[in-house]
């Protein structure tokens, strides 16, 4: 009942706020292999083999290639490699987000880290208030954002509790034009081994990063493949990360016009 409560707590947080954080839902053996990962195509990158940390080797990375150049090869590399399917599959990440969206998942796997690098002012990498559905993120879909590498005193995010029941803020060089002259505004406390769960039209944007080191982060969207899809996502590519019954008996009958014995011999023994 306990258990129950929390749940209950935590979806009405989603409604009313329009985020919520998941706690302590993804095991230390993911954040570790995902960590590993990273550093290790790093040193892909730059051709070398040492024993330097995830951000000395980051830095050197970075007089080498561009920032974006990175973020969408390392992502690439954490799709490809099948970490990022492991960790939605985390058991209560995965019971979270049947509980949500239903038991027909797939996300998005064409999508980029979010490094976030001292100094750095770019608006790209340090982003303004937005919503994700500027970006083409249906209004059905959900966000998540992973902390991979989040020391303290490193940045997170800071969000507008309840600016998803705004609507979609006119805006402008990704930033708004017309926000409510008051508002309130809280800066995420999250740590790593938990995930945020967000509304595509929750406003967030980056806190600048004061920490030496830079922080890593995987921002996941995802949906339900029935759900009524808008915005870009049809240009986007998705993997299937889970299928009810339903899913995997059409499936298994062939084709959408269910033509009899279409995938089975009548008259097979």
């Amino acid at each position: 009942m306990i258990q129950k409560s929390v749940e209950n707590n935590q979806f009405k947080q989603l409604e009313n706020e329009g985020f919520f954080i998941l706690k302590n839902s993804v095991s230390a053996q993911i954040i570790s292999s995902l960590q590993k990962s990273i550093n290790s195509n790093l040193l892909n990158l730059i051709k070398k083999k040492n024993k330097k940390s995830l951000s000395q080797n980051f830095e050197t990375c970075l007089k080498k290639f561009n920032q974006h150049y990175i973020q969408k090869y390392l992502a690439t590399k954490l799709f490809n490699e099948n970490h990022i399917e492991k960790l939605l599959s985390e058991k209560k990440v995965l019971k979270y987000l049947v509980e949500l969206l239903g038991p027909d998942l797939e996300y998005l796997s064409n999508s980029e880290l979010a490094i976030n690098v001292s100094g750095i002012k770019d608006k790209y990498f340090v982003k303004k208030y937005h919503q994700e559905v500027w970006s083409g993120v249906s209004p059905s879909s959900m966000l998540i954002w992973l902390p991979i590498y989040l020391k303290k005193g490193m940045s997170t995010l800071e969000i507008i509790p309840g600016s998803h029941h705004w609507g979609v803020i006119p805006n402008m060089n990704r930033e708004p034009v017309k926000l409510p002259k008051k508002y309130k505004k809280i800066t995420l406390n999250i740590k790593t081994g938990s995930i945020l769960l967000m509304s595509p039209f929750t406003l967030h944007r980056t806190i600048p990063n004061f920490h030496k080191e830079p922080r890593f982060a995987m921002p996941i969207t995802i949906r339900n493949f029935y759900y009524p899809q808008k915005g870009n996502e049809d240009l986007w590519e998705f993997r299937k990360l889970k299928e009810s019954v339903y899913s995997k008996l059409r499936k298994k009958l062939g084709n959408n016009l269910y033509t009899p014995y279409r995938t089975i011999d009548i008259n097979q023994k």
